[in-house]
């Protein structure tokens, strides 16, 4: 029968039905094409009926073969599936949770010490820090940082980035590990957390997530390609798929022999335990038996009885050693209740005004953000201001017909190359998404924080151009000038902001962007007058932010 999210216990998952829409591949598109049919989606099975469970207080890991569908039962569980998956089920994890994909995404310009502060600020459900309330005590960073296994000499080193090197990759996994846990989320997704690692850093980050499961009410949920035998001690609970999709096993790890000694397959001696599972139940050492291992997983939970969690919590408690001590979080205020409207305000007020902060720091310290640009700007600048050197003072048809062309040129050109900040604002995108995510913050008020934060690059950038076009051309009423550049290159850092949005990787989106302006220049009135459009594109003139930025130029140096 089915059950609802009110009739399963906690810490139980119920899955009916996970299927993903796949297209067609190009070569069957085109031959379908040619014949004259469609080419339909279907459908793929990622995860098949399955009921698992997940104790409090420690640390479970799924297990199984490339395409077993582990990512896809992490999602599931943590409510994060792909667009294009849907699954029907039931999850019943409660209280709060935190996710965190496979790939490591940080600002570059943050130390361990200064990206911790900031985030405790950020999460502080009473404006912790901003309102003059106590900020976190650096003893507590230290020590949340030695459960980190961050050595001291390098908790003042950056994060890095491909300008500049900083933190190892072990070092940011963990940091970002540190930052999820910061909130003490009840349950704790971690998306591969070993992957890429060497044995070493891999023990150091699952001794983190074991100590930090070591709370009664915490569960952490990992995913896991290769552990190693140590990585493996550290596992409480387990959940075993095979390549087909199915569960064939849920429970506590040190039964998992237990399970396959009474299916009589005992692992061999001097073999490791989970390669042997894995080898058992997939096709390439005994052919294709997911299917029975699954019944004899099912038989084997019901005679076995073990549907009692406390029971599973306390024999993990009993079997694990306690030399992993517990991580402990400092407390976050709670906002007082008694004016919540208000409090809510301030609360928005307190996350807008950091996540401000936080990009004025990434305008000042990334370099493709600002620096990279205003070489780029001026240096074009300068060259059209060379080449029409003190132009603007003759009064002839020519002179007046080289000055329209400069200034189409220089809106277009300049509102293009905005373009250049995507792949910045692609890898915020993801950065923001596990954020929103994680409840962090709403979407809207990080791209309010962006859109104001641009305002002092677009200033900077806007008065070189204004400085250096208007000093060796002689534009008139340099004022107006720079506040129509202004406009201009804050809509297209807009522009270039808003295909960041939709687009994840960052080359589509510079061909996005760089396909519009290359609609919309054409569209401004200097290629063709609006009045010789053909009819039906008339309206065209209007859309782009070009025509006005064009029209106001030109209103200012002719008027």
């Amino acid at each position: 029968s089915k059950e609802t999210k009110d009739g399963i216990r906690p810490g139980r998952a119920v899955i009916e039905r996970c299927e993903a829409r796949v297209g067609c591949p190009i070569k069957a598109r085109i031959k379908k094409r040619l014949m004259g049919t469609r080419c339909n989606k279907g459908k793929r099975t990622l995860l098949m009926p399955m009921r698992v469970d997940i104790p409090a207080g420690s640390i479970t890991a799924i297990v199984g073969t490339a395409d077993s569908g582990k990512s896809s039962l992490l999602k599931f569980l943590a409510g994060c599936n792909d667009k294009n998956v849907h699954c029907e089920g039931v999850v019943n994890l409660p209280g709060t949770s935190s996710f965190i994909p496979e790939e490591t995404y940080l600002h570059r310009f943050y130390t361990p010490r200064t990206y911790i502060e900031h985030y405790r600020k950020l999460i502080s459900s009473s404006g912790e820090g901003y309102f003059g309330s106590r900020k976190m005590d650096k003893d507590d960073i230290d020590k949340f940082l030695d459960s980190l296994q961050i050595s001291v000499d390098r908790r003042d080193t950056i994060v890095g980035d491909p300008f500049s090197h900083g933190l190892s990759p072990g070092e940011r996994r963990r940091l970002e590990i540190g930052l999820s846990v910061l909130g003490a989320p009840d349950t704790l997704y971690c998306e591969n957390p070993i992957e890429g690692f060497d044995s070493e850093t891999s023990l150091h980050i699952m001794e983190f997530l074991k100590g930090y499961s070591n709370h009664p009410s915490r569960r952490v949920i990992v995913t896991l390609n290769k552990p190693s035998q140590f990585v493996w001690t550290l596992i409480d609970n387990v959940i075993l798929l095979s390549h087909d999709h199915r569960l064939v096993y849920s429970g506590p790890r040190f039964d998992l022999e237990k399970f396959f000694s009474y299916n009589k397959m005992p692992t061999p001696k001097r073999f490791f335990s989970l390669e042997h599972y894995l080898s058992v139940v997939n096709t390439f050492r005994h052919g294709n038996q997911a299917d029975l291992w699954e019944r004899n997983f099912k038989e084997w939970r019901e005679n076995a009885n073990r549907d009692d969690e406390s029971e599973i919590t306390e024999e993990i408690d009993g079997f694990y050693s306690s030399a992993i001590p517990e991580v402990r979080i400092p407390k976050i205020h709670s906002v007082d209740s008694k004016d919540f409207r208000t409090s809510k305000i301030w609360l928005w007020i307190h996350v807008f005004f950091q996540l401000l902060k936080r990009y004025l720091r990434n305008m000042i310290y990334n370099p493709g953000m600002v620096q990279i640009r205003l070489g780029m700007y001026t240096i074009l600048a300068l060259f059209l201001g060379m080449l029409f050197y003190d132009m603007d003072t003759d009064s002839d048809v020519m002179a007046a017909a080289s000055c329209a062309a400069l200034l189409f040129y220089s809106t277009s050109f300049f509102i293009f190359m905005v373009g250049s900040i995507l792949p910045f604002l692609a890898h915020d995108r993801f950065i923001r998404d596990k954020e929103v995510l994680n409840g962090i913050y709403h979407p809207v008020t990080h791209h309010l924080a962006v859109t104001v934060s641009m305002i002092p690059a677009v200033l900077l950038l806007a008065f070189v151009i204004t400085l250096i076009m208007v000093g060796l051309v002689k534009f008139h009423n340099p004022v107006t000038y720079f506040l129509i550049m202004l406009l201009a290159l804050w809509c297209g850092e807009a522009l270039a902001m808003l295909v960041s949005l939709n687009v994840k990787n960052y080359i589509i989106g510079i061909i996005v962007v760089s396909g519009v302006c290359g609609c919309f220049m054409p569209l401004m009135g200097f290629m063709v007058v609006p009045s010789k459009f053909p009819k039906w594109l008339r309206w065209a003139n209007v859309v782009p932010f070009h025509t006005y930025a064009w029209q106001s130029l030109m209103f200012n140096e002719f008027s």
